[in-house]
């Protein structure tokens, strides 16, 4: 009887830290004045002159990520970044394009 006791405490225990770990990754939206000022500023450093407009945060395995949305140039940017403020990507993607398939998908209706 007591292995069996143990064995549900072992079991729910990983259920526990499976159910937790796949709650961890989930991205939530955070005000930019929230964002610590380290991860700011090497986003702006990144891409110089960016109009950073939204940002995200998530609880990953390896740690906290944030990711940083901004305009600039007629492009839109998307930087991933470690709460330490080292960059870990730079997406980048022409403003002009979406508004092209916009118009592209409305000529196909």
């Amino acid at each position: 009887m007591k292995k069996q006791g143990n064995t549900i405490w072992v079991m729910a225990i990983t259920l526990i830290f499976c159910v937790i770990t796949a709650f961890g990754g989930i991205e939530k939206d955070i005000p930019l004045n929230e964002v610590p000022d380290v991860v700011l500023k090497a986003a702006q450093k990144a891409v110089l002159g960016i109009n950073l407009t939204e940002a995200e945060v998530e609880t990953t395995p390896d740690g906290v990520i944030y990711e940083l949305e901004g305009k600039l140039d007629g492009k839109e940017y998307e930087i991933k970044l470690s709460s330490d403020g080292k960059v870990l990507e730079i997406e980048e993607e022409d403003v002009d394009d979406d508004h092209e398939e916009d118009d592209e998908e409305d000529d196909e209706d």
